[in-house]
C-alpha cells in the first residue's frame, strides 16, 4: 500500500518550491481525492491571503498564489496541512478501493502433479528397457523417442504459460526459460535430461501444493462447525426445529430465553431483553418489543419474542467466509509479487548468458547450462510454501490468516489498537468493593437486601452483584415480585421495605437519597441500594479485564510494537481504569463505529503500520481500514469475521504477541530462501559455464536448490508456540 512503501506523512503538504507571493506543495494523499477537486480549491482559496488556488491530483500538487503582505509561506503551510487532515479518510477510503491485488495463479493439485511424477518415471523406464529406439530417424529422431515425447507432452502446460506471458507482459518468463532448455536438451540429444528437469521441479511444485491442500484443508475444518437449528414457525402457528440454512427471508422464527438470534430481522411479537455486547460493545442489555430490530449473533438473555427474518443464509453463516478465505488465499503478499518481478526480471540474463557462453566457447551444452539454472523456481515456490505452511501452523492453533499478505504486514506493523469490551476485557463486570453509607446495617445485611431486588434480573450487573453477595456468605431473604426498569434498576419488597438497585438516575427519581459523600467511583461502574428513601449502600463493579492482556501488551512490546492503545464506545473514566490495568500507551473513550475507523486511518496516513484488535459489529469499520484487522475471541460476530484479516477463534489475547512471532519468522525465512536460491543458482551458473559438469548435474543442482528452500519453508508447519512460563 502506498502509505506502507513510502513511510511518510502522505496527507501533509511538503513544499516544492517557492517564490515571493507564490507557492508549490506536494500532497502525496492528493491521488486520491478527485471527487473532492473542487471542494478543495474552494477551500485553498479562501484561506486568508491567498488570491489563487490550483489543485492537481493527476501531479499530486497545490499552487497557491498569495499576497505577501498578508500571509507567509509558514502560515500557509500550516493551513493547507490543516484543511488536509480533514480529508484523510476519504483519501484513505479511495486508496483500499483501488488497491487491488495481483492474484497468483492456481497451482496444480498433489493429485495432477503425482500423475505427471509418474508418468515422467514409466518413461524414464521404459525408454531406457523396452523403447529405446525413436519413432523416427534422421533429424526427428532426438523429438520421437518415447522420454523426448514424454517431456514434450509434460512440458505443454508451461507452453502455454510462456505464450500468455509473452502476450501479457510481452516479455519471456520463467516458464518459457524453462520450454527452452528443455527444447534445447532435446535438440541436442538429452533426451534423458529433459525428464530429469521437469521431474525434480514437479517434485518441488508437488511439496508446495501438498502444503497449501493440507491448509485448505484445516480451514475447512477450522470453520466447519453445525451452525444450529433454529425454531421456526410453520403457517400452523406450530413451533418447528429447522436447520438455519433452511430458513429464508420473511421467515419467522420463536427465541427463547438464553437463545442467540440466528438472523437478522425484526420483532414481531413479545419482549426480551437482548445482549447485544457484539454490537454496540456495551455489556448493559438492551430491552426489544415489537418493531424493534435485532440483529444475528446477539443473545436472549430474558424473554421470548418471534422474530421475522431479514438476512439470512449466505448473508450470515460461517460458509461464507469460507468462500473469501479461499479466494483471498490466492492473493499475493507484497513479497510475492517483488519476488515475481524479481525473477522475470532475471530471465533474460539466462539468455544473455547463454548466448554469451556459446560466443566464447562455441559449446551448445554449456551455453544450455546457462538455461537449465535459473532463480525464478526457487523464489516463486519458496514464499508461496513459506506463507502457506504459517496460516496452516496458525489454522492449527485456533487463528485463520487470510491470505499471506498479511502475514508481512503483521511482521511490520509497529501500531496495535485495542477495542474493550469483549476483547481485552471479559464483558462480565465484577464487584471490586461496597461502601456502607448507613450505621445501623452492616455489610452482609445490606447485601441481602440487594440480592432479593437482582435475583431475577439478567443484567450483567445483577449477575455480579449476586456473586459478591455469596461470596462473602449472604443470604437472600423472602421478597416480593421483582421489577425491572430498563436502563435504571429493580426493586423489590423485604419486610413491607421498598428495596432499589440500580444509578443514580433510579435513586433520583424515586426520591431516594443520602446525606453522605459518596466516593469517586475511579472507573469503576456505581450500584447504588436503597431502602425506602435513603442509599444506604453502593457497590462498585467493573468489567475485568482478560487473563494475560497485560502480558500480551508486553510481549508486543518487547517485539518492537511501538504503540498500543484502547479504543472504545464506553464512558472516559472505564477506558481510563482499564487503560491503566493492562498498561496501553493511550485510550480514546465514547468513540461510534466510524471514528474508530477514522482513528485507524489517521495514523496510517502518517505512514504507521497498523493492527487493530476487536470482536464486534461496531469494530467492523475500524477492522476493515487496518493494515491488518483481527477478531479475537470465540465469541466473535460474522461481521467482524468477515471484515478481519485474521480471525483468532480462542480467548486468548497472548494469540497476538504469538501470531506476529510467526509472522516474523515467516518473513525471515522467505529472506533466508532468497539468500539460498541467489547463492546456490549463481554458484551453479559459474560452475556451468567454467567447468565440465553436465547438464544433468547442473539440472540436479538447481533444482536442490528449489527443493531445500521448500523444505526450509515447510520448517513453519512445525513452528513451536511461544514460551508463556
Amino acid at each position: 500500500m502506498l502509505h506502507k512503501e513510502s513511510q511518510k506523512d502522505w496527507m501533509k503538504c511538503h513544499i516544492m518550491h517557492s517564490l515571493t507571493g507564490r507557492v508549490r506543495f506536494r500532497v502525496t494523499g492528493l491521488a486520491f481525492l478527485h471527487d473532492s477537486m473542487k471542494e478543495l480549491a474552494d477551500e485553498l482559496a479562501g484561506l486568508p491571503g491567498v488570491v489563487k488556488a490550483q489543485v492537481t491530483p493527476c501531479t499530486e500538487s497545490v499552487l497557491l498564489c498569495f499576497d505577501p503582505k498578508q500571509a507567509d509561506t509558514d502560515t500557509l503551510t500550516e493551513q493547507v496541512d490543516l484543511i488536509f487532515a480533514r480529508y484523510a479518510m476519504p483519501a484513505m477510503r479511495a486508496l483500499h478501493a483501488s488497491n487491488k491485488e495481483d492474484v497468483a495463479e492456481q497451482p496444480m493439485t498433489t493429485a495432477k502433479l503425482a500423475k505427471r511424477l509418474a508418468v515422467n518415471a514409466g518413461a524414464l523406464v521404459l525408454g531406457n528397457t523396452l523403447f529405446t529406439a525413436p519413432l523416427l530417424a534422421g533429424a526427428a529422431a532426438n523429438f520421437t523417442s518415447l522420454e523426448a515425447l514424454a517431456s514434450l507432452g509434460l512440458t505443454m502446460p508451461m507452453i502455454r504459460s510462456a505464450w500468455d506471458g509473452l502476450k501479457k507482459d510481452h516479455r519471456p518468463n520463467a516458464d518459457f526459460l524453462t520450454v527452452t532448455s528443455i527444447v534445447a536438451s532435446l535438440m541436442l540429444g538429452n533426451a534423458h535430461s529433459a525428464l530429469m528437469i521437469l521431474a525434480l521441479s514437479d517434485l518441488a511444485e508437488l511439496m508446495t501444493s501438498y502444503t497449501i491442500e493440507r491448509t485448505r484443508s484445516s480451514i475447512k475444518k477450522m470453520l466447519s462447525a453445525d451452525d444450529g437449528d433454529v425454531w421456526k414457525i410453520a403457517n400452523d402457528g406450530q413451533l418447528v426445529k429447522t436447520p438455519i440454512g433452511q430458513v429464508s427471508i420473511g421467515d419467522t422464527i420463536a427465541v427463547h430465553t438464553g437463545e442467540k438470534i440466528a438472523v437478522d430481522g425484526v420483532v414481531v411479537f413479545g419482549s426480551a431483553v437482548v445482549d447485544q455486547s457484539a454490537i454496540t460493545g456495551e455489556f448493559v442489555p438492551a430491552e426489544k418489543h415489537e418493531e424493534d430490530e435485532v440483529f444475528a449473533g446477539t443473545v436472549v438473555k430474558n424473554g421470548n419474542i418471534h422474530v421475522q427474518a431479514s438476512k439470512v443464509g449466505d448473508q450470515t453463516v460461517v460458509s461464507r467466509i469460507v468462500g473469501m478465505v479461499e479466494a483471498s488465499e490466492l492473493k499475493k503478499a507484497p513479497i510475492q509479487r517483488y519476488a515475481d518481478k524479481f525473477s522475470n526480471y532475471l530471465v533474460p540474463l539466462n539468455f544473455l548468458l547463454c548466448l554469451s557462453v556459446w560466443l566464447v566457447t562455441k559449446n551448445p551444452q554449456k551455453a544450455l547450462k546457462m538455461l537449465v539454472i535459473d532463480y525464478s523456481c526457487g523464489i516463486k515456490l519458496s514464499t508461496a510454501t513459506a506463507f502457506s505452511a504459517a496460516i496452516n501452523t496458525a489454522v492449527k492453533r485456533g487463528v485463520l490468516i487470510k491470505g499471506g499478505t498479511f502475514i508481512e504486514q503483521m511482521s511490520n506493523a509497529n501500531t496495535v489498537l485495542l477495542d474493550k469490551t469483549g476483547t481485552i476485557t471479559e464483558g462480565k463486570p465484577r464487584v471490586l468493593s461496597m461502601v456502607t453509607l448507613t450505621d445501623d446495617m452492616d455489610e452482609k445485611e445490606i447485601l441481602s437486601y440487594a440480592m432479593a431486588a437482582e435475583e431475577t434480573s439478567t443484567h450483567p450487573l445483577a449477575s455480579a452483584i449476586l456473586g459478591y453477595g455469596r461470596s462473602i456468605g449472604a443470604e437472600i431473604p423472602a421478597h416480593g415480585e421483582v421489577v425491572t426498569e430498563v436502563s435504571r434498576g429493580s426493586r423489590t419488597d423485604v419486610n413491607g421495605k421498598i428495596v432499589r438497585v440500580g444509578n443514580m438516575k433510579y435513586m433520583q427519581e424515586n426520591g431516594v437519597k443520602t446525606r453522605k459523600n459518596i466516593p469517586d467511583a475511579q472507573g469503576a461502574i456505581p450500584n447504588y441500594v436503597g431502602i425506602d428513601n435513603r442509599i444506604v449502600a453502593v457497590l462498585f463493579a467493573m468489567d475485568s479485564p482478560r487473563e494475560n492482556v497485560r502480558r500480551a501488551i508486553n510481549a508486543l512490546r518487547y517485539d518492537g510494537v511501538g504503540d498500543i492503545e484502547l479504543l472504545t464506545g464506553d464512558m472516559e473514566a472505564q477506558a481510563r481504569a482499564v487503560a491503566d490495568q493492562v498498561g496501553v500507551d493511550g485510550f480514546r473513550a465514547q468513540l461510534l463505529p466510524e471514528q474508530k475507523a477514522e482513528a485507524v486511518l489517521k495514523l496510517q496516513t502518517r505512514g504507521n503500520g497498523v493492527v487493530m484488535v476487536g470482536d464486534g459489529i461496531n469494530d467492523a469499520p475500524a477492522l476493515a481500514y487496518a493494515d491488518v484487522g483481527i477478531s479475537l475471541g470465540s465469541k466473535s460476530t460474522d461481521i467482524a469475521m468477515e471484515t478481519s484479516d485474521i480471525i483468532i477463534n480462542r480467548d486468548d489475547p497472548m494469540m497476538i504477541p504469538e501470531l506476529r512471532h510467526l509472522a516474523r519468522a515467516t518473513m525471515r525465512i522467505v529472506q533466508q530462501n532468497f539468500a539460498m536460491v541467489i547463492g546456490i543458482n549463481t554458484v551453479g551458473l559459474i560452475l556451468g559455464a567454467a567447468s565440465g559438469i553436465s547438464v544433468m548435474m547442473s539440472a540436479l543442482l538447481h533444482n536442490a536448490s528449489t527443493i531445500l528452500v521448500v523444505a526450509n519453508s515447510l520448517r513453519l508447519m512445525f513452528f513451536p508456540p511461544m514460551e508463556r512460563s
